[in-house]
């Protein structure tokens, strides 16, 4: 049986972790270590680590004197990770069912590749939650088509910012090395960037994780911001494309098509922003889309509500929503 290493990083999650270290205790894998990494927690967070840790020996506890980080714990991680798989967890966040034997059956039998991913699958608070039954279907995708979706898409399937469990081959991990520090808010997207080169992609129709979404959610609160999300995005591809990327045979034109799907992504979130009245975020959200984009000062990216999944229904819903508030403004004139 292959052994199985899972970092979680964790900062004032004491509300969460326990459900998040059951998820991957419950997985059924006998060779497995659990390493809770704590960020200087000023909650219950190393309290409820370490009861685990006394319940369960494969699960461990590092404890930091002060706050380092996000990036510096994930470097820690893959630092003190060894064994076949790695997989990074955020404390927050949980596995599905069944999800490490599945991934690990399916990269067993494929060695050319890098890692396993899954799709987007949100439990949000306040909201009820079932796991949905995972489907089992799977593709191997080359590298450097894997890379061409992500550039094509701003991420994995354009699903989320959050790229949600990933499990990699330790060879791989070890060979790419640590996350970045200059991308402290989208390291996950350019990590997976760069271990693509390294293999193909084990692509799961089901999701390997559940992301929690919740108000003190540290991507919720920085993406909110449509402008910093979209620099983030740009200076991932710059990244990638002027380091590891920057050998691969199409890196210019991958890099120019990244850089596109930025800015038209720039263009319709200003659009959104003006029409629903939010007009100073919106213009500056259009000036950052020329900056990348000239071209756009004339054509409008129209390609773009088509590519994207559920781009024209939410441009409708804006426009509806728009259209309703001025409605109700105008009855509420004739009745004052």
């Amino acid at each position: 049986m292959p052994s199985i290493n899972v970092v979680i990083p964790c900062y004032n999650a004491d509300r969460f972790l326990a459900q998040c270290i059951r998820s991957v205790l419950s997985q059924g894998i006998d060779d497995l270590r659990i390493v809770v990494i704590d960020n200087a927690s000023t909650d219950d967070s190393v309290e409820v680590a370490r009861r685990l840790a006394a319940q369960d020996s494969r699960v461990e506890v590092v404890c930091h004197a002060r706050n380092v980080g996000p990036i510096a714990s994930f470097n820690e991680g893959v630092e003190l990770a060894r064994g076949d798989y790695f997989i990074l967890l955020c404390a927050d966040d949980l596995l599905t069912d069944g999800s490490l034997q599945r991934a690990v059956d399916v990269l067993e039998s494929n060695p050319g590749a890098a890692f396993a991913i899954g799709s987007d699958l949100s439990m949000i608070e306040g909201k009820d939650f079932a796991e949905p039954s995972q489907p089992d279907g799977w593709r191997v995708t080359a590298g450097a088509r894997f890379i061409e979706d992500c550039c094509r898409h701003l991420g994995h399937l354009g699903v989320s910012l959050a790229l949600g469990a990933v499990l990699v081959r330790m060879t791989a991990q070890k060979a790419v090395g640590h996350y970045r520090a200059s991308l402290a808010h989208a390291p996950d997207l350019e990590m997976v960037l760069r271990l693509a080169r390294l293999g193909s992609i084990v692509e799961f129709e089901g999701a390997l994780g559940i992301r929690r979404v919740h108000a003190a959610q540290i991507t919720v609160v920085h993406f909110s911001d449509k402008l910093t999300q979209l620099k983030e995005r740009e200076a991932v591809f710059a990244s990638f494309f002027s380091c590891e990327g920057a050998a691969m045979p199409a890196a210019s034109g991958l890099r120019r098509m990244a850089m596109r799907r930025v800015a038209d992504a720039a263009y319709w979130s200003a659009v959104s922003h003006i029409v629903r009245g939010r007009t100073a975020c919106g213009l500056e959200l259009l000036r950052y889309s020329f900056s990348l984009s000239p071209i756009l000062r004339v054509f409008p990216p129209l390609g773009h509500l088509y590519r994207t999944k559920g781009a024209v229904r939410r441009a409708l819903a804006v426009i509806s929503g728009r259209s309703g508030s001025s409605t109700r403004q105008v009855e509420h004139a004739d009745t004052a």
